[in-house]
């Protein structure tokens, strides 16, 4: 597609407290792809080395093995009669293979849901016997970034408790011979829980990254340890060859963007995962990701942008003003769990707010391919267990 439309960059501040809602200011009648587009100069290499995606056929699910599912008349009306959990498997399945004919070498990453991969009912154990693979889905992804696996889901430096990390265990073994490359991220500071956690998950050969504090806000460069873990001078163009990683979302604490783009291009990370907006509103520059696409040693590394496909989070670009709980359709009631700022659940299953995130050149993850990223973290793909819950 061609663009024509060149914008000036809009400086837009949001003001992040720790608990207050962001403010800000939008650009209400343009989309991301046009806000970036004017960044772009060049046209990205395609590679051939990304895994192809079978025909989606969805088998059936556990959770819906009664024709009479989602018809109970004594259910609140207001709930939508559905398979929450197909229905994100569906929606991450779509985008991948939009995603990976537009570039197939675009990473699909998966943040938590790891109970997705399976027809079983959350939060129930999980045997090879009883437990049927969503192959297609699994097949949709390049892998998976699991929080505070050991460290941090009840608390900064406070130990994930067994059951936990066990249920967790049995999903990951399962996931092992897939060619799945895992991410952990623990909350925690301390060498001694770094090492442990490292310990517990070797057989998976995974990447890890201890965020520093405060809490889970992934708003600094971890301190401890002072370098990389498993530094290296080495070309990573694959998720496969990296080593290491560093997440930061929340780029409010680095002040300016240039300070946060060279506060990260300081770095040997062989992988950055980043917001591709700023204090989540103002989109870097294709020159910022060409200065983060290095290394500080000199040799490329991979970027993959953060983007929360579950909620709709009101500083984004995409929200309107007049935007409410009902209005548009696809826009359900507030969360109250947001870390950055205020955040709506929506109808994810709804083509409206699909095609805000993907499908089509003025998509979300369309701008991203489009700025220089490899691939994307997937928050909010847990958001269905809100539903299945209301």
């Amino acid at each position: 597609m061609v663009f024509a439309r060149l914008l000036r960059p809009t400086n837009m501040v949001r003001n992040t407290g720790n608990n207050g809602a962001p403010k800000r200011s939008f650009i209400s009648d343009i989309t991301f792809v046009a806000l970036i587009a004017a960044t772009i100069t060049g046209i990205i290499p395609v590679r051939t080395n990304a895994q192809q995606l079978e025909p989606f056929i969805p088998p059936a699910n556990s959770l819906a093995n009664s024709p009479n599912v989602g018809d109970n008349k004594e259910d609140d009306d207001s709930k939508p009669k559905r398979d929450f959990a197909e229905d994100m498997r569906k929606m991450v399945i779509s985008l991948s293979r939009w995603a990976k004919r537009e570039r197939s070498d675009f990473s699909i990453i998966a943040m938590n849901g790891l109970d997705l991969t399976t027809f079983i009912e959350p939060g129930l154990f999980v045997t090879k016997s009883d437990a049927k693979p969503a192959r297609n889905f699994i097949r949709a992804l390049d892998g998976f970034l699991i929080e505070a696996p050991r460290y941090g889901r009840d608390g900064y430096n406070k130990e994930t408790v067994e059951g936990e990390v066990k249920y967790d265990e049995q999903y990951l073994e399962r996931l092992s011979d897939t060619g799945m490359r895992f991410f952990m991220l623990d909350y925690t500071d301390k060498i001694e829980n770094i090492r442990k956690s490292r310990e517990s998950v070797k057989d998976l050969n995974p990447l890890y990254y201890a965020a520093p504090p405060p809490d889970m806000q992934l708003a600094a460069l971890a301190k401890v340890p002072s370098t990389p873990l498993n530094e290296n001078p080495f070309i990573i163009d694959t998720i496969h060859k990296a080593r290491n990683y560093a997440m930061v979302v929340d780029s409010a604490p680095f002040g300016n963007k240039d300070a946060y783009v060279d506060a990260l291009a300081n770095t040997n990370y062989d992988i950055l995962i980043i917001d591709a907006f700023h204090r989540g509103t103002t989109p870097l520059t294709y020159d910022d990701i060409r200065k983060l696409r290095y290394k500080k040693i000199g040799t490329p590394r991979l970027l993959l942008a953060y983007i929360d496909v579950g909620r709709a989070q009101t500083y984004r670009y995409y929200w309107r003003n007049d935007w409410r709980a009902g209005s548009p359709d696809f826009i359900s009631s507030a969360s109250n769990t947001g870390r950055w700022g205020q955040e709506n659940h929506v109808y994810y299953w709804d083509p409206q707010w699909q095609n805000i995130i993907f499908g089509n050149a003025n998509s979300y993850v369309a701008g991203l391919m489009q700025l220089g990223f490899d691939g994307i973290v997937m928050d909010g793909i847990e958001d269905y267990r809100w539903w299945l819950d209301q």
